[in-house]
């Protein structure tokens, strides 16, 4: 049988203010920008996406069906379509304000940190990728976006505890990796800094981060067209203020970067979704 999971990849840093939810939010845009089917999940209790793309009113609502409530009751795991929001750029399944943060009942669920991948595989929708906007730590919820596909992003800031940060990041996942059976794949690292605001601090970390990623490794120049995108409810792929943005190319590198080292399910054209360069997506959604 032809296999139709997605690949998975998992948004994570255990620090706040990483750009988490700006890199997962436009990664999923930029994926869908090509024309693969993208699901995009906000796993962070702070529900930060989720109010960033219009959804303020699911988050609040504590009625309302959560990821967190299906994935913790076996019998609720085929309702997890009823989570999906269609959306015209990628669909979304949303935070919610039930969940727990760091502390949560999954931590003591049985394959409490694997649940995630056996939830998905349930989805009457067919998805190429789903992205995971993790929560700012190493709780089950992060651990099961990682063991769902084994690819990981991972976001950072020019800040002097990134060497370490990151090193207690590798050691976590490497654990996770051995007690899971897991081959965990880092498929691009991004540092997102403001030029003008260069310290020597700064230099530093910039350089390190060179260093250690290389062609792995993703710079981005934030600028403020990226930030008013979000205020349209959208990604920077379908902002075209942010997408005739100089700094527009240098994030869509981290997109080629999974796209090259990802196999989705083969359904639709995906050798042309794959072929589609920078600027071809500038130049079609610019058009429209």
């Amino acid at each position: 049988m032809e296999d139709v999971n997605p690949e998975v990849i998992a948004v994570s840093f255990q620090k706040g203010g990483t750009g988490k939810t700006f890199t997962a939010m436009n990664l999923a845009g930029g994926l869908a920008a090509r024309g693969f089917e993208v699901l995009l999940i906000d796993m962070d209790p702070q529900g930060t996406l989720t109010a960033n793309l219009g959804h303020r009113e699911v988050f609040n609502d504590i009625d309302q069906l959560s990821l967190d409530e299906v994935l913790l009751d076996v019998n609720k795991w085929d309702q997890v379509s009823d989570l999906v929001i269609e959306r015209d750029e990628f669909d979304l399944i949303p935070a919610n304000s039930t969940y727990t943060g760091n502390k949560t009942p999954l931590d003591s669920a049985d394959a409490g940190e694997k649940r995630l991948g056996k939830v998905l595989s349930r989805m009457e929708k067919t998805y190429h990728y789903v992205v995971c906007d993790c929560p700012p730590d190493f709780s089950a919820f992060a651990k099961n976006a990682v063991t769902a596909g084994e690819n990981v992003v991972v976001p950072m800031v020019p800040r002097s505890e990134m060497v370490h940060s990151t090193n207690l990041l590798f050691d976590m996942y490497d654990t996770l990796g051995m007690m899971h059976d897991l081959d965990i794949e880092y498929l691009a690292f991004t540092m997102t800094y403001t030029s003008t605001k260069r310290t020597k601090e700064m230099r530093e970390v910039l350089e390190w981060f060179d260093d250690t990623f290389g062609e792995k490794g993703v710079k981005i120049d934030d600028r403020a067209a990226f930030d008013r995108a979000k205020w349209e409810a959208g990604s920077i792929y379908v902002h075209e203020e942010s997408l005739q943005n100089d700094e527009f190319p240098q994030f869509d590198k981290a997109v080629k970067l999974i796209v090259d080292q990802t196999t989705p399910p083969e359904f639709g054209d995906v050798d042309s979704m794959r072929k589609k360069t920078t600027d071809d997506i500038r130049s079609r959604e610019i058009k429209a």
